[in-house]
């Protein structure tokens, strides 16, 4: 009896406790199944040991796919559990393919140290599978500890470094990306971070315009620098701070960290803070009350310095702002506005404060209705719709297949 194709999926994405990683692999999973693929997961659990990952109940991972869960490594200590943790991958990909036809190993990043790529590629070589690097960033870990800075350093620069002499095809986030990782001949697709997880364009617009940040902007310790922020909510912060200092009526609402840890992280606020109604921490949401609450904003805001790390990424919660048909307003970094339509889905901030300003006040002096109509316009852009993807997946794995250098 013929097997049926597959694709193994390995890195440090975690599907129970989905993390942002784990809705960028989800969604493009969802196309290889449309495909024909059964994709078989190789993933991590961030909140959980080995022993507790065994005892917790099945994860469903769509229809016919497999998925093996492993105890987050990818740590100082996590050097001891290396050689059970490459055993553990090695074995469940030769059972993957004693039950199916192993075409493709897509790589994001990787569980556990990057040295186990070595296996994982060696491993294709002996299966005749094709291996293939999904990348979504080029990550900085200046504002890490200096013990992990270093260990995390070097892994990272093996794993570009394996990864950029034995793929047979990339999948990149971004051209910055795509032209980092550029081989002579080798097949790459661009693809952004995918959506599928569209409604009705209801929503409900507060009386006030409301502004929403919502992510994780930067390591939470005691007067983090700069270098380590991801997102630059203190520069959105001083931004909301002006136009409350100039009476403008707004809501500011940020989603993922609380009051308390902002100030401590940024404590040159604690003051202007104190005494402001218009900014307000909401804390942690849940995955489904962040999108409801981005949703029902006027705007997504966000923040980014022009540094490798952004230039190479893309926001997801760009992706799933104007999937839901909230427009972004953002300054220009990376691949943004190549997505987001100026003055329909997006709106495009300098980074100098005095101009964002204006255009801050531009955007909260809208009325009611102009805010309904730019809702319901930016509410039917499906930019990142999964099916518009379905036809370059396809095309690029057939070309992955005859690729041979």
């Amino acid at each position: 009896m013929k097997k049926q194709k597959s694709i193994i999926y390995i890195g440090d994405f975690d599907l129970r406790n989905e993390n942002v990683q784990a809705h960028l692999v989800r969604n493009n999973a969802k196309i290889f199944n449309h495909l024909g693929y059964i994709v078989a997961f190789i993933g991590v659990n961030r909140e959980a040991t080995n022993e507790e990952i065994q005892s917790l109940p099945i994860l469903c991972v769509g229809d016919k796919n497999m998925f093996l869960e492993l105890e987050n490594t990818l740590s100082v200590s996590g050097l001891l559990c290396y050689q059970r943790t490459v055993k553990t991958i090695l074995a469940f990909m030769d059972l993957v393919a004693q039950e199916t036809d192993v075409r493709f190993v897509i790589s994001y990043q990787s569980p556990t140290y990057a040295l186990v790529l070595d296996k994982v590629i060696r491993w294709c070589w002996k299966k005749g599978a094709k291996y293939i690097v999904n990348s979504a960033d080029i990550t900085s870990f200046k504002s890490q500890p200096m013990l992990r800075r270093l260990v995390m350093s070097f892994n990272w620069k093996y794993l570009h470094r394996i990864n950029k002499s034995n793929a047979d095809g990339l999948i990149a986030v971004s051209r910055y990306i795509e032209r980092f990782y550029h081989r002579v001949g080798m097949p790459s697709i661009v693809i952004p971070p995918l959506f599928d997880n569209y409604s009705d364009d209801s929503f409900e617009l507060a009386d006030t315009i409301t502004f929403v940040y919502a992510g994780s902007p930067f390591v939470l310790k005691k007067n983090v620098k700069t270098v380590g922020m991801k997102d630059r909510l203190d520069k959105i912060i001083d931004l909301c701070l002006k136009l409350s200092t100039e009476k403008t009526l707004y809501r500011l609402v940020v989603i993922g960290i609380t009051k308390d840890m902002y100030i401590t992280c940024v404590p040159r606020h604690k003051v202007a803070l104190d005494t402001n109604n218009d900014i307000l921490f909401a804390g942690k949401y849940s995955h489904n009350d962040t999108l409801r609450a981005v949703r029902n904003a006027d705007y997504m805001i966000n923040l980014r310095d022009v540094n490798i790390m952004n230039e190479a990424g893309l926001s997801t919660k760009l992706v799933e702002s104007v999937s839901l048909g909230t427009p972004v307003v953002m300054n220009s970094v990376g691949d943004t506005f190549l997505y987001l339509r100026e003055g329909i889905t997006g709106f495009r901030l300098s980074g100098d404060l005095e101009s964002d300003v204006l255009i801050m006040k531009s955007l909260c002096n809208k009325s009611y209705e102009e805010r309904i109509t730019m809702k319901q316009a930016c509410s039917g852009d499906k930019v990142f719709a999964i099916e518009r993807y379905e036809p370059k997946f396809d095309a690029f794995l057939r070309e992955v297949s005859a690729y041979s250098e």
